[in-house]
């Protein structure tokens, strides 16, 4: 070919021949420019004072101009869950705040393996798609790298299209680049969260003990003095109020230190615990004839259904937390209400659900419930509290490896609840 038939212009003949690069390689030229300038604009934001959802957020964005993608998500490890942080794309909505429990699914065989995956026909694959049938019917091609820091897979980086084998080997190069790039920000942004967490943690461990100790403490001695000094002229009425009242207020006394070393140890990190075979309904029966005697003007009643499952739990948090939600619930419920616990179980988890006529749930907070301090309004003007017993819970829960939840009940009042799974265990009474 001369040069007249590459360049379409005459050229002298002892010009050297220009060759124009061809509309592939121009294309991979601008992939390449592209690609470079979204890891360089991620390692600027991680040294700015970009918040780690945001920079997440613009990478996902910036991707779109350098693969055909219908949607995406990036997701990080959080305990034992793996949770989406940043998602754009028709079914967004549906996958932002996700949380995938770890298991063997392929979310977490990507992560855990430090290995990419594609998949050209979700369907042919047999692989379903977590967000919603909607989505599951729509999508068809799924691209997963593992964002990995010093070894250890720390989250994951997905693309998706509605069209099938949508997706090359070289996307899979580009995503892997991107991923890397990640590990760093997300790695310093864990870091100082971690950091605020354990500030948070600190600063509520001193002011339990510097505001919530004082009162049952001041009760306990002031009802104590009074009753070595003037016992004995004591109406038999009277003693016995004092003497209730130091025992509700010791009661309460332990139920702060119960929570104070919950909270100690998720300061550090992590709240550790043996795992035995746990009777629950055993536990939950125990529980409610106890609170039953501290909260004398609500009416208690537990239905725990028969050959429950045994689960490996630790037997002193599941009762923390079935004691903290029945008090829960029995301080925002009108007198002569009745709260309920209902126990039940199937094949993968054992359930246990605390129903109360109460003050109720709002739509859009259920989850705020269970943050360190956070009351709701009709909370704070019903009745005092610290803050800290659903937020324990939450902890207690996540550390034997279950979930909870708060929703409102249709007849109005909350359903406080939570679910630990089911082990290979034999059968027991209940």
């Amino acid at each position: 070919m001369t040069a007249v038939e590459r360049t379409g212009t005459p050229l002298p003949d002892d010009a050297p021949a220009q060759v124009v690069p061809s509309p592939t390689r121009r294309r991979r030229r601008r992939r390449s420019a592209a690609t470079a300038e979204l890891v360089l604009d991620i390692a600027t934001a991680a040294t700015g004072e970009h918040e780690l959802d945001q920079i997440l957020e613009a990478t996902l964005d910036r991707l779109r101009s350098v693969v055909r993608l219908t949607g995406g998500s990036i997701a990080l490890v959080e305990g034992d869950d793996l949770v989406v942080r940043a998602a754009i794309g028709l079914f967004a909505d549906e996958a932002l705040g996700q949380r995938l429990a770890r298991g063997v699914s392929r979310s977490w065989q990507v992560v855990t393996g430090r290995l990419p995956y594609v998949s050209g026909d979700l369907q042919a694959d047999g692989l379903p798609v977590q967000t919603s049938r909607r989505a599951g019917r729509a999508i068809h091609s799924w691209l997963a790298v593992p964002i990995v820091r010093r070894g250890e897979g720390i989250g994951l980086l997905e693309v998706d299209s509605i069209r099938r084998n949508a997706f090359s080997d070289r996307d899979v190069v580009l995503l892997g680049t991107v991923a890397r790039a990640l590990g760093g920000p997300i790695d310093l942004a864990g870091r100082y969260a971690t950091e605020r967490r354990a500030g948070r943690l600190r600063d509520a461990f001193i002011g339990v003990v510097s505001h919530e100790l004082r009162t049952p403490v001041t009760t306990i001695y002031g009802a104590s003095a009074m009753l070595r000094r003037r016992g004995e002229a004591m109406s038999p009425e009277a003693r016995q109020q004092a003497i209730a009242d130091i025992e509700a207020e010791a009661d309460r006394l332990r139920r702060l230190i119960d929570d104070l070393l919950v909270l100690s140890r998720a300061e550090g990190g992590r709240v550790e615990l043996a795992r035995d075979p746990v009777l629950v309904g055993h536990i939950v029966r125990r529980a409610l004839k106890s609170e039953a005697a501290h909260w004398p003007n609500h009416a208690f009643r537990a239905t725990v259904v028969p050959g429950l499952p045994v689960v490996a739990a630790e037997e002193t948090y599941v009762e923390q937390a079935v004691r903290n939600l029945v008090t829960n619930a029995a301080k925002y419920s009108p007198d002569g209400s009745e709260i309920t616990i209902d126990v039940d179980a199937d094949d993968d988890e054992l359930r246990v659900r605390v129903l109360d006529a109460g003050i109720g749930v709002k739509t859009g907070v259920p989850d705020r419930l269970f943050d360190l301090f956070y009351r709701a309004p009709e909370a704070t003007r019903r009745a005092a509290g610290d803050g800290i017993g659903l937020f324990v819970c939450r902890e207690l829960v996540r550390a034997m490896g279950g979930r909870i939840w708060a929703r409102p009940r249709p007849e109005g009042g909350a359903e406080f609840g939570f679910a630990l799974p089911v082990g290979d265990m034999e059968v027991g009474p209940g």
